[in-house]
Parts: C-alpha cells; structure tokens; sequence
C-alpha cells in the first residue's frame, strides 16, 4: 500500500463540519480530547451555512426547549448577533454569515484543528479498528490518525468505507427529493405582510396558480420564503425531483436543475407576490440540500414505533419531538400533496417527545466510529423527524463526549450512565426514566 504524508495525529478525527459534526468536535474538546475537524467546504456548517437553509426547525416540545446544550449555545449566539429573540417554538431565522463566524470563533476558542477543502476518500483499518482516513487535498492525498472517529459527513461515507452495510430510500432506493435553497434582498416585507394580512400570502398565490395550471413548476408542496434580514429572504422551495444524492451524474445535475428552479420562483414571486416586486436573487446556495441519504445498519435500528410510542431508551442521549417529514421522491402531485398531510397527522402534542439511544449511533462491525446526523441507524420514516439540524446537534454531542470517553477502547465499552451525566451537565435533555 502507498504510504501518503500524515497531515496530523489526534484522540478524535470529526470528518464533516455540519451541525452534528460542529458539536461532536466541540463536546469531545470540552471533555478533554484533541480534536481535528476536517471539513470538504470553506466554511463549517454544513446546510446551516453553505446549504442556506433559512431556519432551524422549532425546538420546543412546548414545555421547554428539548435540544439542549450546544444547539441551544449556538442559536442563542446568533439570536444575540441577529438581534432577535431566542424563540424555541418558531422556525429560527438563520443569517448564514453570522453563524459562520460564531463557528469559526468558538472551534478557535476550544483550540480544535480545522481543515477546510478536504474530502475523505478512504479508511484504513486494523481487523475491527479504523486507524486512519485518507483526505484529497490540494497537494495530493493526505492521512489522519486518531483513536476514535466521528462520521459526520452526512452520507455516512467513512462507515461506507470501513464496510458497515446501510439502507437507501424506500423500498425501491428513491429517496426524498433534495433542494437548492437561495436568498433574495430588495423586498419590502411591510407590503407583503399587508398581502398575507388580507389573505394573500406566497403560499395562498402559488396554490392559486397551481390549481389552475398556470405555475411555472409541477409543485404541490410549498415550503418556506423566511425573512433573514431588513430586507433579505432566504428560500427553501422547490424540489429537484429523480435525484440520487450519491450519484455522481444525479448530483451534478441537481445543482444547474436547482439554479434553474430558484430563478422560476424569482419570477414568481417578482411578478406576483405583494412586496417582492423589486427583488432579486442574490445567491444560490453551494451546497445542495440532501435530505436522505444512508442509513447506517447500528447496534439499534430506530423505527417508527419509536416515534409513536414516545420510546424511552436505557441508553438515551436526546430526544426529539419533529413531525413525520417524507418530502416526495417523484413529481406526483398527489404523493406531494400527501407529504404536508402527513406532517401535519403526526405532529406531537405538548411536552411529548421519543428518546434516541446512544446504540443508533454505534455502526455493525467498527470498534471506533460512531455516526451522528441524519445516518444513525433508523428505518426512513424516523429518519424524516430526526434529520432536522437541532435533532443532529443532539446526536453529534452525544457522538463526540462519548468518543472522548472512550479513548482507545471501543466504543460500546463506554459508562452510558456517566455519558449521559456529562450530557446533562452540558444541558441535554434526557428522560428521567432512562
């Protein structure tokens, strides 16, 4: 085997620099680890940042903000910057530029090594054990050592290639249609709220024109135009539907399909929406919006009984109270139509939430990589709830204090009592039955 250079040696490797990545890295810090953050983009926050998500998904179970901990440090920072309220059971609005530099700052103050523009491409292994991951870096390939790893690359690529088996999609592969999100600036926001006011919101227009057949796009399912700023919005609609987020042809083709999908709702909403006839499109996003990929095979698989029973696990680290979430594969209109009815059939009522094991995290076969975010190990309808950036801050806290417990040893051999103690300490909220 070609021996390649070694770009740095450390306790945990966190390979992907999203929300759950973002706090893997920084919960095994504050526990004591050297850590490394190795992430392929220039900017760490995965679809927080680069994808333009505009909001974090509510985080109240309406009793209390559920996701504690980093989550909550994080949105409560930006909130401070953005001078806003800190308001859990809302759709968070995100300024995408904010968020970066309270990443950049507080990896900085935990003393983590970042490297941006990096992908990983392989694992080495030691019969049960990974003992290093290869990265493509501008030079050439590029080696990292740890003790435990962290896979948090949102396509469960290391546990892919570390051999660990994984599900795709439903029944037939399909998988949930991905978006690219954009923002817009120049829109007088007084205007339209006067239009929403009188009953005339976006979603109230598109649904107008997609019933007569007059909309530009075959799109029965709206999602969101947030506003971010004084005059600023950032978009999450439209799906681009027949994609395989690990094809590489599928992939490739989505980011020209999602531009060209951004620019018809640019015109749409220029020329029909009260308040956005001066708008602009500022940018797409350069990251594509996946929202289904692997699924890891785990020590426990979560499914949706899970989620109706409002489980309650030994070995809990978080919970989550998001809504069955299955965004259509195809352009059917009533598979599409089905999505918010189902969403909205699934909603939890106040103060109910299901508990995520620290099991669903621990892949078949590997002794020291655990997978946080939305590839744990789960059957697709849990999945839907779970992926939510809150709910991957969760698991990624949970990913990295558990990898700086566990030093050499394997991961399964870790004091789940004490892992969830530290996790309490730091402000997770775990069931008092657990």
């Amino acid at each position: 085997m070609k021996s390649y250079p070694l770009l740095a040696r450390c306790d945990v490797a966190v390979v992907g620099g999203g929300p759950s990545g973002i706090a893997a890295a920084l919960s095994a810090a504050r526990n004591g680890a050297k850590v490394v953050l190795l992430e392929q983009t220039g900017t760490l926050g995965g679809m927080s940042t680069s994808g333009l998500v505009p909001t974090f998904a509510p985080a109240s179970d309406g009793t209390r903000l559920l996701y504690g901990g980093i989550y909550e440090e994080m949105a409560g920072e930006l909130c401070r910057r953005m001078n806003v309220p800190l308001l859990p059971g809302s759709w968070q609005a995100i300024n995408p530029e904010v968020l970066k530099r309270i990443y950049d700052e507080i990896v900085e103050k935990a003393e983590i090594q970042v490297f941006f523009d990096v992908k990983a491409c392989e694992v080495e292994m030691n019969q049960a054990r990974i003992t290093a991951v290869w990265f493509a870096a501008q030079d050439g390939l590029q080696r990292v050592e740890a003790r435990q790893f962290i896979d948090a690359t949102g396509d469960a690529l290391m546990a892919v290639l570390a051999g660990v088996p994984f599900d795709l999609g439903d029944e037939n592969h399909s998988v949930m249609s991905p978006t690219l999100c954009a923002q817009f600036a120049g829109i007088d926001f007084s205007r339209y709220q006067k239009s929403c006011d009188a009953g005339r919101s976006d979603r109230v227009i598109w649904a107008e024109l997609s019933n007569a057949g007059k909309a530009p796009l075959h799109e029965k399912h709206f999602i969101c135009m947030k506003q971010t700023g004084e005059s600023v919005a950032t978009s999450n609609l439209g799906h681009i539907y027949g994609c395989s987020p690990l094809d590489p042809h599928d992939r490739s083709n989505a980011y020209r399909e999602g531009r060209r999908i951004v620019h018809e709702f640019e015109k749409f909403f220029r020329e029909h929406v009260p308040g956005f006839e001066h708008a602009v499109l500022v940018s797409s996003a350069g990251l594509l919006g996946v929202r289904e990929s692997r699924r890891i095979h785990g020590e426990y698989r979560m499914t949706l009984a899970d989620y109706q029973h409002k489980a309650v696990f030994e070995d809990e680290i978080g919970r989550c109270c998001y809504p069955i979430d299955i965004h259509a594969s195809s352009d059917n209109p009533e598979t599409q139509e089905q999505v918010e009815k189902i969403l909205a059939a699934t909603q939890m009522g106040s103060g109910e939430s299901y508990g995520i094991p620290y099991r669903a995290l621990i892949p078949l076969g590997i002794e020291n990589l655990l997978v946080p975010g939305r590839t744990l190990s789960a059957d697709r309808a849990i999945q839907s709830s779970l992926r939510i950036m809150p709910a991957a801050f969760v698991t990624g806290q949970a990913a990295g204090t558990a990898a700086a417990m566990a030093g050499d040893s394997d991961i399964r051999t870790i004091d789940t009592a004490q892992l969830q103690a530290r996790l309490r300490a730091m402000g997770a909220v775990i069931s008092n039955k657990s």
